[in-house]
């Protein structure tokens, strides 16, 4: 009985204003399906899925001395983490919609961030294991998304190979001063050997073989570490090239096609219609607790009235000129 007593008046108030809640529940509900209805039949998507691998330490524009490489994610995860990254700069989603059909809608748009911040919230990219990743783009249209990622992977090719270049370059710089420093040590080595031998004639005594000995092994060394340098050198020279023309990191095994049928919209119409449901629940709950509190206190202001007129007229009656 007490609990009856604690959710009566609620339950009174909700058949009291059951056709109010009735109405709420039906603009609020009817418009969050139909527009999940909509989003559902209006989402196109394309996907493709491209096999990732870790380019071999030879073709490696980075300096294998280097200790700060790190090499804990794996070739999917690491792909697709430079992928994302390039997605959330503006610049590249601006050239990636540049060469699509959009660049007009685009050149047109009031609100151009607004225009790309929603492109951004359209693609995903995920790992489906340690080698593959899925790129996808959901949009309004069939063509449009098709044409998204076909150019985010071009445009994404472009910026690595760009990237690829500048370090192999900077690289290339750094081996060649490298190189003009060890061509320094090398003559200065080959010319401290020439010398010990043209003011010390044959034979020569234990310690003057150890000396010559040492002098020509810091000349091979020298020269080993020349060598060494040149190798690295012409690698980072080579590398870029061969990697593009390989394609070894980056091969696409699923190529984007554009979409027939609406597909993909499923999470997002979910999402909606779940709101919908819940907006119409939480707004009739309102109605009912704000209805049985308003109540609550007309029936208290209702029963005081009478009370305070009743206690007048005893003190009324009992006054001593009455």
């Amino acid at each position: 009985m007490p609990k009856f007593w604690l959710v009566g008046p609620y339950l009174a108030t909700a058949r009291a204003f059951r056709w109010i809640i009735a109405a709420i529940l039906l603009v609020v509900w009817g418009a969050g399906l139909a527009a999940a209805a909509i989003e559902y039949k209006s989402t196109y998507l394309t996907e493709a899925t491209i096999w990732a691998v870790r380019a071999a330490p030879a073709l490696s524009v980075t300096d294998p001395d280097d200790p700060n490489i790190a090499l804990i994610q794996t070739a999917a995860a690491q792909q697709a983490e430079v992928l994302k990254q390039l997605l959330q700069t503006r610049s590249f989603l601006v050239d990636v919609v540049g060469r699509t059909s959009l660049k007009t809608s685009f050149l047109e748009a009031v609100d151009q961030d607004g225009f790309i911040d929603d492109i951004r919230k359209r693609f995903r990219v995920e790992t489906l294991g340690t080698s593959l990743i899925r790129v996808s783009f959901a949009g309004r249209d069939p063509t449009t998304p098709l044409e998204l990622v076909n150019e985010a992977l071009v445009v994404r090719a472009e910026r690595i190979d760009q990237a690829r270049q500048l370090s192999s370059a900077a690289l290339g710089l750094l081996y060649q001063r490298q190189l003009d420093f060890a061509e320094q040590e090398a003559l200065a080595a080959q010319k401290a050997l020439d010398d010990f031998n043209q003011s010390h004639r044959e034979p020569l005594s234990e310690p003057d073989q150890h000396v010559r000995g040492q002098l020509r092994l810091d000349v091979d060394f020298a020269l080993v570490r020349l060598s060494d340098l040149r190798g690295r050198q012409e690698r980072a020279a080579l590398a870029p090239a061969l990697l593009e023309v390989s394609g070894v990191e980056f091969q696409i095994v699923d190529q984007p096609r554009a979409s027939t049928k609406p597909s993909g919209g499923e999470r997002t119409a979910t999402t909606i219609a779940f709101v919908a449901l819940a907006a119409g629940v939480g707004l009739a709950a309102l109605l009912v607790l704000a209805g049985t509190l308003l109540d609550v206190h007309g029936a208290r202001a209702r029963t005081a009235a009478p009370d305070r007129r009743r206690v007048d007229m005893v003190a009324a009656s009992s006054s001593p000129g009455k």
